[in-house]
């Protein structure tokens, strides 16, 4: 039976910590600023994207941070194909759920042009049914779940994250919250999941067992 089945991008399919870590870390460093913390910098994976830009403006001397913020950003855009990497068996194991008839979607906290970069770097566009990328024109990942909802048909429905916010827009609209315990959450946030996933490989044998 064909499901629904929608991912976060941040730790459950992007490593983010090798395109985000080192942007940040280059630019601070390039103009002999203290460079922040890899800790600090990945607390801010797969919140809203204003609440990681007001903190790295606070970092940033007066009257530099949006220039700072800029550069940041683009560094960030241009590591994505450069040096980011998929976790472990994402690019095969969508590819073989897709082929099996689900239905994919892509929902995350990421402004339009990252996760554009991103499809397009990893060459995963084709794959997937639909995208929402919530910038800052989307209340949150609940709202962007119902226009998923609306667009595609296939039933049942999973969201796959790793932040306490995918687990949430899972269950605000009925649908299986399945935990990527890999990735940035604590496993208090994912405490809420249905289902647990170690391995993004395995996601196809979770599916199975539901469906």
């Amino acid at each position: 039976m064909p499901a629904l089945l929608i991912f976060d991008v941040d730790g459950t399919l992007l490593q983010t910590e090798r395109v985000t870590v080192p942007a940040v870390q280059r630019t601070f460093a390039a103009h002999g600023l203290p460079v922040p913390e890899e800790a600090v910098i990945c607390s801010f994976f797969g919140r809203p994207v204003e609440d990681y830009e007001a903190w790295l403006a606070e970092q940033c001397p007066p009257g530099l941070a949006p220039a700072l913020v800029a550069e940041t950003n683009a560094l960030e855009l241009r590591l994505i194909g450069d040096e980011g990497r998929l976790y472990d068996g994402v690019a095969d194991t969508l590819a073989r759920l897709r082929a099996d008839g689900h239905q994919l979607a892509v929902c995350s906290n990421g402004p339009d042009d990252y996760v554009n970069e991103f499809l397009d770097a990893h060459r995963l566009r084709p794959l997937f049914h639909a995208v929402r990328a919530r910038g800052t024109r989307y209340s949150g990942k609940v709202e962007m779940t119902a226009e998923i909802l609306a667009e595609l048909t296939a039933r049942p429905g999973f969201f796959v994250g790793d932040r306490d916010d995918d687990v949430v827009a899972a269950h605000a609209h009925g649908l299986t919250a399945v935990a990527a315990v890999y990735g940035f959450g604590g496993h208090h946030e994912l405490a809420g999941a249905d289902l647990r996933l170690e391995r993004f490989a395995d996601l196809p044998g979770l599916i199975a067992s539901r469906v």
